[in-house]
C-alpha cells in the first residue's frame, strides 16, 4: 500500500543566520508570511519556508515531506529502490525516527521526510 507524502516546507540554505534571517524576511514581506525568526533554530516564513544557517543538507536546501507513517514510507521508498541515508535519521525517545533523509539530492535539493 502507497503511503501518504504531503509537501511541507522547503529548506533555503543561507551561509549564516543573519542570511537565513534576510531571505525569510523577504518571502515574508513578499507573500505576507508570519515572520518566525525568534526562537534558536531556523528562521521561518509560514509554515513554508526555512532558511537554514551555516548551510544544511542539500546544495541549495532541502524539499520536506511529511508522512504520517515514517516506517511505512521508508519501507516503501526503499522496496522503489530509493536509497535512504540511515545515518541521517533522528530518533525520539522511543527509537521511532521523526526526520531522515533520502541518500541523493534531486536538482540541488536534499529531500527529507519529517513526522513530528
Amino acid at each position: 500500500m502507497k503511503p501518504e507524502f504531503t509537501m511541507q516546507h522547503i529548506g533555503i540554505n543561507g551561509k549564516d543566520r543573519q542570511e537565513a534571517v534576510e531571505i525569510v524576511t523577504l518571502f515574508s514581506s513578499i507573500f505576507d508570511l508570519e515572520l518566525r525568526t525568534e526562537k534558536k533554530g531556523s528562521p521561518f516564513a509560514g509554515a513554508c519556508i526555512e532558511a537554514m544557517a551555516g548551510n544544511g543538507p542539500g546544495t541549495h536546501g532541502h524539499i520536506a515531506f511529511y508522512p504520517p507513517d515514517m516506517e511505512a514510507a521508508i519501507k516503501y521508498l526503499e522496496d522503489k529502490g530509493v536509497p535512504v541515508n540511515h545515518g541521517s535519521a533522528k530518533r525520539n525517545e522511543d527509537g521511532s525516527i521523526y526526520v531522515i533523509y533520502l541518500q541523493n539530492e534531486i536538482a540541488g535539493f536534499a529531500i527529507q521526510l519529517i513526522n513530528k
